[in-house]
């Protein structure tokens, strides 16, 4: 057996795909909404007995390896070797040897400076760095946790990764180097950065003086991209889908202190807002977000962009304004319940206003006006009515406006944002429109739902209730026939037996479809599904005969009366005609 056969036969993909959504169970299958693409009700539909997860709306499928390699944005080696371990298979083939080799493997490359970094920091010549932790309130527990770390020579490590068989260049390659005798992170603490899995995929490092720049960063690589790395989240994954809330704050140091105070479900991010692909990975965990970034101009403007991104996205959103302008790290250290914050914390719309009364004079009705008409720039972009009947109220309880009077504004406000939308989507249409002519027609537009072709329906009915018997008897064209057309190639290599394995991936999809459709139905309700299918396919073959044979005929011929005469009694035979 194939190696990632024998994974998938031990793995249950129910299993991987649990700790990462809630699935709940629909009939023999379990379901949730799709966790690589929004969607408000639950098209992913996971089958535990063939072992696939598929959903319904984007068309994708996925097997136990295939899952976790996307949803961790990890290669196929990486994944082998997590599930590998995870089901005791011990990696002797090829494949593991050719895969594991140490010179271009950018995980175990960090793997390993994160656990020389780590020891670095207690040897007894760093006794500097390390008491710059504590003093900073850092407790030993808590270096063990993050793994933090210390470079205290700019080119030990260098000898020791050498030594474990990965080269200068790609030593150098990977951003840790920027020579064979520097470390980049020489004099620096380190905070290594990991996936959601827990496996390092980059640093931050920060000096422990006043010098500048205060951090120096891993560059971004085909496993690390800031955009899309929440820190700590591998650490608070489990806090978050416990409580299904998310303190989101600023750097390393401010997760850190917030996990120290024992509120596990913080997560960092790296001087950037929020982007949808974070969004994408917390809605995984989360159904309410507190922003809890500085208050600061960056800070501020983090938030606002954060807010933006977060529209929409079924996760409400709170915002936590920590007294007198402090980060959560300041706070916490000066014995501040950060907890109790939430309690105080601000809606969309009193953040909004109270960033912007104090550009506008409120005593004027233009001051008034105006803030309300940026506030209505924001509420136009809701898709939920309720939502935006909330933040309406809200919005006219706070500056004295009657509901009527905000309504009409409302509605003036996004005529002109949709027409404004409409104008710039014409514009984009008119390039998509071209580009899509190119593609396929066959494949499903992102919003359609998930339906297999007719003929790969048929096919799909056959595997599933064994229905090769029935379809024999009752097909009047033949097996060439289908073979002579490529849009029924899937049913005729099911009728010919010589299916690839690609051809059964796409039968076990199907099997998936069908099951969801027919859960409640008897033997007989299916076996008439089917014959209705057969009569379709027939009528498409019928149609595509009746064209071919009566081209290039004169309508008034002799010949084409006979031969229109022997297609209305073949078309009787079908059932297509009484």
């Amino acid at each position: 057996m194939a190696l990632a056969q024998d994974i998938e036969s031990r793995i249950q993909i129910l299993d991987i795909v649990n700790r990462y959504v809630s699935t709940k169970k629909a009939g023999v299958n379990y379901k949730w909404l799709c966790p690589f693409h929004n969607e408000k009700s639950p098209s992913f539909v996971i089958s535990p007995t063939k072992n696939i997860a598929h959903c319904f709306s984007c068309g994708k499928g996925w097997w136990p390896i295939n899952f976790l390699m996307e949803i961790e944005k990890i290669d196929f080696r990486e994944a082998i070797t997590i599930l590998a371990k995870e089901a005791g298979i011990e990696m002797k083939t090829q494949f593991s040897i050719e895969q594991s080799e140490r010179g271009k493997d950018l995980y175990k490359l960090y793997k390993e400076a994160t656990e020389w970094y780590h020891k670095a920091l207690f040897l007894p010549e760093n006794s500097g760095p390390l008491t710059y932790l504590t003093d900073r309130q850092i407790s030993i527990d808590t270096i063990r946790k993050f793994q933090l770390g210390y470079s205290g020579s700019p080119r030990d490590m260098m000898f020791v990764l050498k030594n474990s068989g990965f080269s200068t260049d790609f030593i150098i390659e990977s951003g840790l180097f920027v020579s064979e005798s520097r470390d980049k992170f020489y004099g620096r603490i380190t905070f290594p950065i990991a996936n959601t899995m827990g496996h390092t995929v980059g640093f931050t490092a920060r000096v422990l003086t006043d010098a500048l720049p205060k951090y120096l960063n891993s560059p971004a690589s085909h496993i690390f991209d800031k955009s899309s790395i929440l820190y700590a989240l591998h650490i608070a994954k489990q806090a978050i889908s416990k409580t299904g809330e998310v303190f989101i704050v600023e750097w390393q140091m401010d997760t850190i202190a917030l996990h120290q105070a024992n509120i596990d479900n913080t997560v960092g991010i790296s001087g950037t807002a929020l982007t949808k692909e974070h969004i994408r990975l917390l809605r995984r965990f989360a159904r309410t977000v507190y922003l809890a970034l500085d208050s600061d101009n960056a800070g501020v403007k983090a938030t606002f962009s954060s807010i933006e991104n977060l529209l929409n996205e079924d996760i409400e959103i709170k915002i936590i304004q920590i007294p007198n302008g402090k980060d959560p790290d300041d706070y916490i250290k000066s014995w501040g319940d950060f907890l109790l914050l939430r309690q105080s914390s601000l809606s969309v719309i009193d953040f909004y206003l109270s960033e912007w009364w104090r550009e506008y004079d409120m005593t004027a009705l233009i001051g008034r006006k105006k803030l309300i008409e940026k506030c209505l720039e924001i509420i136009v972009r809701l898709g939920s009515q309720l939502e935006v009947d909330f933040y309406l109220q809200e919005i006219a309880k706070k500056l004295w406006v009657s509901m009527d009077a905000l309504y009409i504004e409302y509605k003036k406000t996004k005529i002109e944002v949709h027409k404004k939308q409409r104008e710039e989507n014409k514009k984009k249409n008119n390039i998509e429109n071209k580009e899509k002519l190119g593609q396929n027609e066959t494949y499903q537009s992102k919003n359609q739902k998930y339906s297999p072709s007719l003929a790969d329906t048929i096919a799909g009915y056959i595997y599933r209730y064994q229905f090769l018997d029935l379809f024999s008897m009752n097909f009047l064209y033949t097996v060439g026939d289908l073979t002579n057309r490529t849009d029924t190639a899937l049913l005729s290599r099911t009728l010919l037996s010589t299916l690839g394995s690609d051809d059964i991936e796409l039968l076990r999809i199907i099997d998936l479809h069908l099951e969801s459709d027919h859960i409640d139905a008897n033997p007989e309700l299916i076996e008439r599904a089917f014959r209705d299918l057969l009569r379709w396919l027939h009528a498409q073959f019928f149609g595509y005969e009746k064209q071919i044979r009566l081209a290039d005929i004169d309508p008034n011929s002799s010949e084409y009366l006979e031969l229109y005469t022997e297609l209305s009694q073949k078309e009787k035979r079908l059932g297509l005609r009484r």
